[in-house]
């Protein structure tokens, strides 16, 4: 049995809570035949890719049936699979180590690397199984792009499939700080609903 390793953010940005993080606890253990590693990140810049290539250091990469990140992304209105990272840290607020960064290259490596997941299929199965979803271009140019471009960069030559996947709040979260109707959010349940589809196609 392979493992599928899928990671997620604790909260951060003054919340305590993150959707990613709710959606990574809500997946079964078991998943299309494939043991699910979870894997809970720091919002630290270069902390996060850390940890986790750490965890995907622990198998064989013939052990990995594929590697994907979580995040959430307040504001959007459907899911969104990343179809790059960039290689530069810049952010408008601080990490959850109180580090700020503007316009710093992550790393010695590439201008940019492209996800190892098939993200057309995942929006298709996830738009099939009625769930909102668009490929993003881009994962920006916080903490989400830094572990997709680390974990993308480490798992690439290994021939394991990464890549990183951007979620809305979810409606239980936005009504709980007040936000409801006020950003666009989706059920936990259509969040989950939608990674296990995605997942389907990966």
């Amino acid at each position: 049995m392979k493992k599928l390793i899928v990671s997620a953010f604790e909260p951060f940005g003054g919340s305590g809570r993150n959707s990613s993080l709710e959606t990574l606890w809500s997946l079964p253990e078991l998943l299309y035949g494939h043991e699910i590693v979870k894997v809970t990140l720091p919002v630290v810049y270069g902390e996060c890719g850390r940890l986790l290539c750490g965890k995907i250091a622990e198998y064989e990469p013939s052990e990995i049936a594929a590697v994907i990140c979580l995040g959430q992304a307040a504001g959007r209105g459907s899911i969104t699979p990343e179809y790059a990272a960039v290689n530069v840290r810049h952010g408008a607020s601080a990490d959850n180590a109180g580090v700020k960064y503007e316009l710093t290259p992550i790393g010695d490596g590439a201008d940019a690397y492209v996800t190892g997941l098939p993200v057309g299929a995942m929006v298709q199965k996830m738009k099939e199984a009625g769930v909102p979803a668009a490929v993003s271009f881009t994962a920006g140019t916080y903490v989400c792009n830094d572990l997709m471009y680390a974990a993308v960069e480490y798992c690439r030559p290994r021939g394991i499939a990464a890549g990183f996947v951007h979620l809305p709040l979810s409606l239980e979260i936005a009504s709980a700080e007040g936000k409801a109707g006020a950003i666009h959010a989706l059920p936990q349940e259509m969040l989950t609903r939608g990674i296990v589809a995605a997942i389907g196609a990966v």
